[in-house]
């Protein structure tokens, strides 16, 4: 299993306070009672809270390899609870891609993965949903992470 990063800017945001956290501003943090996974798209269309736009700080993202580390982590578990477990039930791509929204507290907004079955995006939807990355100044960032099934 191998993997390919893709780290995106959170494009069209004013700037934000330094001390990260950026939240959305009309959806409470995944992880809630109340929040589901929402997809990649719909949660970078979610407007943000932007902090002061005075202040001169930069909207320092997380690193690739700091993405890559928090999703390495998981990997064995995307794997075994949900390619394992969807390779006994039929067809399993060769290469699975999740595109994260991540907010600048370290949760996950949204993600979206392709291709597989409804059951596999799931599984790992349901996996991604719990990470928590480290916090960063920016309010919001996309990631691309993909792994080879084979």
């Amino acid at each position: 299993m191998r993997f390919v990063l893709f780290v995106f800017g959170s494009a069209a945001l004013a700037l934000s306070g330094c001390s990260g956290g950026g939240q959305s501003a009309t959806q409470p943090t995944v992880g809630s009672t109340q929040a589901t996974l929402i997809t990649y798209d719909e949660a970078m269309q979610k407007p943000v809270a932007i902090g002061d736009a005075t202040n001169k700080c930069r909207q320092k993202q997380l690193s690739g390899d700091q993405i890559v580390a928090e999703l390495d982590g998981h990997l064995d578990e995307m794997y075994h609870q949900c390619v394992v477990s969807e390779s006994r039930r039929g067809r399993v791509p060769s290469t699975v891609t999740i595109d994260i929204a991540i907010l600048g507290d370290g949760s996950v907004q949204g993600a979206t993965v392709s291709p597989g079955s409804k059951r596999l995006q799931g599984c790992i939807g349901d996996i991604v949903e719990k990470i928590r990355f480290p916090k960063f100044a920016a309010p919001r960032m996309g990631a691309r992470y993909q792994f080879h099934t084979s």
